[in-house]
């Protein structure tokens, strides 16, 4: 019988997935934060990348023709490198420093998001050397790594399905490889692999019902709804670490 904790990751997870193809954002900035609210922030890093990796794997099916090779060759192996070593790492941080570390790129992202802290228009020139890099080690402690990639590719003027098909060949590596290593070190169980299987269809569904509203939804409306999720998540973590 599916439990209530697994109901509402279910719930979460398919919610996330319209979002994150509707509204260009990092997935590590709504996905990990709700699961952290849920369960425990290790467990939650861990079902995030094995969520990543299924997801990933949908994408590149559903944007295999926007799929920019040249990029791939410029930023796999690198980032594929640094998401072993990101992953490798996050074992090493306290419960209640990677709580605050998810909080703090929550909010870091919500205030981007609003413009508070405003975008590179181009990316800076470390950040072309070493964008495969640094995503990659980010994807795989579970933090927000995507976003740097993604600033990167729409700074070579890719369109959004060109992106997302790009980014999601380069994140199903990094995320196979992350899930990987915390299957092997018990931070992610062959249980928690079964019970997200079986939110494959889910994940089909939603990402190809998020592709048909791509283009439906206003610039407002979608600018609204992701700052209404990350807002509540951002209250509702800051409750958890501070009052729960």
């Amino acid at each position: 019988m599916l439990s209530t904790e697994w109901l509402l990751t279910y719930i979460a997870l398919g919610l996330t997935t319209i979002i994150n193809i509707v509204v260009p954002i990092s997935g590590s900035a709504v996905v990990t934060p709700l699961l952290t609210l849920l369960t425990d922030p290790y467990r939650a890093i861990g079902i995030a990348s094995f969520f990543f990796f299924l997801g990933s794997i949908v994408r590149i099916y559903m944007f295999r023709s926007d799929i920019q090779w040249d990029e791939i060759r410029t930023l796999f192996f690198p980032s594929v490198i640094a998401a072993l070593l990101g992953a490798l790492t996050v074992v090493a941080i306290p419960k209640q420093i990677l709580l605050l570390i998810i909080l703090l790129f929550s909010i870091y992202f919500l205030l981007k998001k609003l413009n508070i802290i405003l975008r590179r228009t181009s990316p800076s020139r470390l950040l072309n050397h070493f964008v495969g890099l640094l995503s990659g080690f980010l994807q795989g402690t579970g933090l927000a790594g995507s976003d740097l990639r993604n600033q990167y590719l729409y700074a070579q003027n890719l369109s959004l399905p060109k992106v997302h098909g790009t980014t999601a060949f380069i994140g199903a590596a990094n995320f196979f490889i992350a899930t990987l290593v915390r299957l092997f070190g018990h931070q992610l169980s062959l249980p928690d692999i079964v019970q997200l299987l079986y939110l494959f269809p889910i994940i089909v569904l939603a990402t190809w019902v998020g592709k048909h509203m791509l283009y439906k939804l206003s610039p407002k409306t979608s600018n609204h709804i992701v700052i209404f999720v990350m807002s509540m998540v951002v209250l509702s973590l800051s409750y958890k670490i501070f009052f729960g």
